[in-house]
């Protein structure tokens, strides 16, 4: 397990998504404005018109990946994840209204906000991250940089 503490202030932050925006755009143009390297996405609602998602297709190493675009009426029950290095990593519980089947998986770039979708934000100040390969065994972890 990897501890990433805040020594400084934490900041939150409610973003509200309007009509046409790309969610993972529109975080990293404000993550980008307000200097924020790392953080934690929570408690996002929503609605898509477009979702891009990605999920794992097994747990052997190393991991399968299924990438897929959900189009029409999504709605997002919950969408929550991280932010390190100044970029977001978001997981999402999205309904496809019009095929009434339920997906979980990682939020895409080009996923689009139908009508309306919010999150909470919490951003760690003083905290400098970075997503790195881990050589043992090539998955991705979150780790504390020095400036």
């Amino acid at each position: 397990m990897i501890v990433i503490e805040a020594p400084g202030k934490v900041r939150t932050m409610m973003v509200s998504f309007r009509r046409g925006d790309y969610i993972i755009k529109e975080l990293r143009k404000l993550f980008q404005k307000e200097g924020v390297d790392a953080g934690l996405i929570v408690g996002g609602i929503g609605s898509f018109d477009i979702c891009k998602l990605h999920t794992i297709t097994g747990t052997t190493l190393p991991p399968g990946e299924r990438y897929f675009t959900l189009e029409g009426p999504v709605e997002c029950g919950s969408m929550q994840g991280s932010i390190a290095g100044g970029e977001p990593h978001i997981h999402v519980v999205v309904d496809d209204v019009a095929n009434d089947k339920q997906y979980v998986g990682h939020l895409e770039e080009g996923s689009r906000c139908c009508f309306r979708a919010e999150c909470g934000l919490i951003l760690l100040d003083g905290v400098k991250t970075a997503r790195v390969t881990n050589p043992e065994n090539n998955l991705i972890d979150i780790v504390a940089v020095e400036d």
